[in-house]
This record gives structure tokens, C-alpha cells and sequence, in this order.
């Protein structure tokens, strides 16, 4: 999804890292830069909450780019860890790396936390970076440091500033995150009374399969049936557009179908979806668009 070498260097990837590490809600305590520094790429730290009282922990941030050459970080990169954490009086390790640990450096690092000589490691490779890309909205981050990737990544848009989550009505799923890394697979389920106004009483987001017939299986019973639309089609900017105008014209010409409650679910839906489809239309988006346009010149 995101191609690493298009960070050039190490200074690059180090720069990447901080900004990245501050994203995610990280103090840097001391930031990359030239020159010895004595097995530290970064010094962070975050809060660690308790019940009673909270308490600073360091990071020592180790950064390793070998996108280019794709090995993954061994001990023989990571060397002198515990020296190099009580040097900077830092309590866990962090390494950020463009490839990925191998496994006898993940051993290394779980025999020190065994004895107690390090109190906490992280690693932070390759896919799991990514999937902080896909889940938290670093759109920004993304077009800076990967403008290539970023016209395919078609990522998150913090449009109003903090993400807006999309969540299955009744597993929680992050069907947002899941739809910049493949399909959806979720869709939008309308309660609707067929005697009765409003017609639509409640609107449900549910992930394909289980979940969407727990949803379904709850309203299909006298007087009431459920109506549906695939969530997918949504992300692509036309049909995104379509769905908001058939919408308004909906309830330009019956505003009372709709209940208080089906309404304000629909407005958190577009601006949830909002987020995936403001963006220049693709060729694919068109054709999509086009196909289903046909569809609807053949109905009745």
C-alpha cells in the first residue's frame, strides 16, 4: 500500500518518525538531528494513566530504514540496548523500522524484558505503520512524506479536524479504517414501516453477513421490513454524491417519513463517509458510476 522508498535517507525517515510519533499523541523530549548521539535516534515519552495517578514514561527510539534493501533489523543493528536506554534514562525501547524485526532480535528484546532489565519494547514495522495510517486519519502525514502512495491510499480525511468514526451497529468494527485497506463489506439497513409515518425509523450500520442479518432478522416481522444499500458504492465520489441528492429530494418531498432519530443517523453517515470520498474521481469511480446509471435507465 504505501511504498517506504520514497523516503530517500535515514535523516528523511527520522524526520518521518518524529512527526509520526507525534501524531500519535507522543511527547518528543529530544528530536532527530546530526551527529553523535549515543545510540538515540529520538527521546519520547507519553503519560500512563492509573486509577489514582498518572506517572511520565521514556521511550529511547531506535529508526532503521531498509526499505531498499528489504533485510530486516537483527541484533547486529540493534546493539548495546540496555546500555543505550540507561544511558538517556529511558525506560522502554521503540524501534521504528521500514522493513521488519527479525526474530532473534524480537527474542533479544523479550529475554531483557523477562529479567526485568527493560520494562517495556515496541515495534513499529512496515504493516503495522500502515495500519496506523488506515485507522487514525494521517492524511496529512501521508501526502508529506509519500505523495506518491498517498493517490492510492485514498486515506482518511480529518475533514473537521478529528476523526469521525464508522462503527458496525453491533460488532463496533471500524468499517472506515477497514475500507482503505479492501472493500467495506458493510451496509446501510433502513427500518421502514410500510402502514405507518414515518416510514424510516431507524438507520443501522452493520458488517455483511452475521451482523447485517441480526439486524435484518429483528425488523422482518408485520408491518415492517428492512431496506438496504452496500456501503462500498458509497466511497466512490459519484455515487456518494447520487446517495446525498436522492436523499435531500427525499425529504424535499415528504420530510415526515423520515423520524428525528433515522435523520441524525443519516447526517453522522455522510460525514463519516465524507471523510474516504472528497476527492478527485477516477477513471474506476466513473465506470462504476456509468454501470449502475444503466441499471437504473432499466428499471421500472
Amino acid at each position: 500500500m504505501i511504498n517506504w522508498k520514497e523516503i530517500p535517507d535515514g535523516d528523511q525517515w527520522e524526520l518521518f518518525t518524529r512527526d509520526f510519533l507525534s501524531e500519535l499523541g507522543f511527547v518528543i523530549e529530544i528530536g532527530p538531528g546530526r551527529g553523535p548521539d549515543a545510540g538515540r535516534d529520538l527521546l519520547v515519552s507519553e503519560q500512563l494513566k492509573g486509577r489514582v495517578q498518572s506517572k511520565k514514561f521514556s521511550w529511547l527510539v531506535s529508526c532503521k530504514h531498509f526499505a531498499g534493501s528489504e533485510k530486516a533489523v537483527g541484533p547486529e543493528q540493534e546493539t548495546n540496548i540496555t546500555d543505550r536506554l540507561k544511558h538517556h534514562s529511558a525506560k522502554g525501547f521503540l524501534g521504528i523500522y521500514s522493513t521488519m524485526p527479525s526474530t532473534s532480535l524480537i527474542n533479544r528484546l523479550q529475554e531483557y524484558l523477562d529479567r526485568g532489565d527493560i520494562e517495556a519494547y515496541e515495534i513499529f514495522d512496515a504493516k503495522k505503520i500502515e495500519g496506523h495510517f488506515a485507522a487514525a486519519g494521517m492524511s496529512k502525514l501521508a501526502l508529506r512524506y509519500f505523495p506518491v502512495s498517498y493517490g492510492r491510499l485514498r486515506p482518511i480525511q480529518q475533514i473537521l479536524g478529528t476523526k469521525i468514526d464508522l462503527l458496525c451497529d453491533v460488532c463496533g468494527a471500524d468499517i472506515l479504517a477497514r475500507s482503505v485497506l479492501g472493500p467495506a463489506r458493510a451496509n446501510i439497513v433502513w427500518e421502514c414501516n410500510i402502514k405507518e409515518a414515518p416510514r424510516y425509523r431507524n438507520v443501522f450500520v452493520a458488517c455483511k453477513g452475521d451482523c447485517d442479518s441480526r439486524v435484518q432478522d429483528r425488523f422482518n416481522r408485520k408491518d415492517q421490513i428492512t431496506s438496504w444499500e452496500e456501503l462500498n458504492d458509497l466511497f466512490n465520489p459519484v455515487l456518494f454524491m447520487k446517495n446525498m441528492l436522492t436523499y435531500m429530494n427525499l425529504l424535499r418531498r415528504d420530510p415526515k417519513q423520515f423520524s428525528d432519530s433515522a435523520h441524525d443517523r443519516m447526517k453522522e453517515i455522510y460525514l463519516a463517509l465524507a471523510q474516504r470520498t472528497l476527492r478527485e474521481v477516477t477513471d474506476e469511480d466513473m465506470e462504476r458510476f456509468k454501470s449502475l446509471r444503466m441499471l437504473d435507465d432499466l428499471s421500472i
